[in-house]
């Protein structure tokens, strides 16, 4: 089925402008906001999606995570809409992808620390609320003038076991991938493959191929480690990437 229309009414008080992409299960729409006078962001279950069960259940509590969340480097949400469909909708942020931006250079090193540190923040943030992003990747990161802002908590849960392969293809930490259990190191292996891609403008690997200051490099290659005992500790990987700062 075709996604809206611009000029279709897709909740009260939110006239869709623009189609801007379409994923597995959502559609996601610029729209304009009648009451707040402003553009804005849209999440819907695609029209072939509206009566699952578990898709309308993730957008609901992504919706509620971020309705509860306030941090600088992670997405607004102004609202969760129920009806005619259930609608998340979101802040517009300036700037672009993480991944638009490394596709086209390769960030310096400095920056590439300054990036870890501000995404640190807002993934520190996420576990104090009991919650792992566990879909870490450069499409997901917003970056404006110095700024990164974090995208997306359609996959986030709880730390404890989730199935194989939850998260995106590529970006999987080894136990995401084999579906074993996930915790906060788990957020740790996302950090250092949008780290890795960052530096390099290449998938993740365990060692970025391109020569980087010794304390970076060492800071990303011992966040990927397979094992996630041998992983660092959020707070060690934050003190790693200030002193490559």
């Amino acid at each position: 089925m075709r996604p809206l229309g611009a000029g279709a009414r897709i909740a009260p008080g939110y006239v869709v402008a623009a189609h801007l992409r379409r994923g597995h299960d959502l559609d996601v729409y610029e729209v304009w906001s009648e009451e707040r006078d402003c553009p804005c962001v849209a999440k819907t279950p695609r029209p072939d999606r509206l009566a699952s069960r578990p898709v309308r259940a993730r957008l609901r509590a992504e919706g509620r995570a971020l309705l509860s969340l306030a941090h600088p480097n992670l997405v607004r949400a102004y609202e969760l809409v129920e009806r005619p469909r259930p609608t998340l909708v979101l802040e517009t942020l300036e700037g672009e992808t993480l991944a638009h931006l490394a596709g086209r250079r390769r960030l310096a090193a400095a920056d590439v620390a300054e990036l870890g540190l501000q995404l640190c923040s807002a993934v520190a943030y996420l576990h104090r609320h009991g919650l792992l992003h566990l879909d870490l990747k450069p499409s997901n990161v917003v970056c404006d003038r110095g700024l990164a802002r974090l995208l997306d908590l359609s996959v986030a849960r709880a730390p404890g076991r989730c199935p194989a392969g939850w998260g995106t293809p590529g970006y999987l930490a080894p136990e995401q991938a084999r579906g074993g259990r996930v915790d906060e190191r788990t957020d740790v292996w996302g950090l250092g493959a949008v780290l890795a891609s960052a530096a390099t403008g290449e998938p993740p690997v365990r060692q970025p191929s391109r020569r980087l200051p010794r304390t970076l490099a060492q800071a990303i290659a011992a966040a990927l480690d397979p094992d996630p005992r041998g992983r660092p500790a959020l707070a060690q990987l934050r003190s790693s990437l200030l002193a490559a700062v």
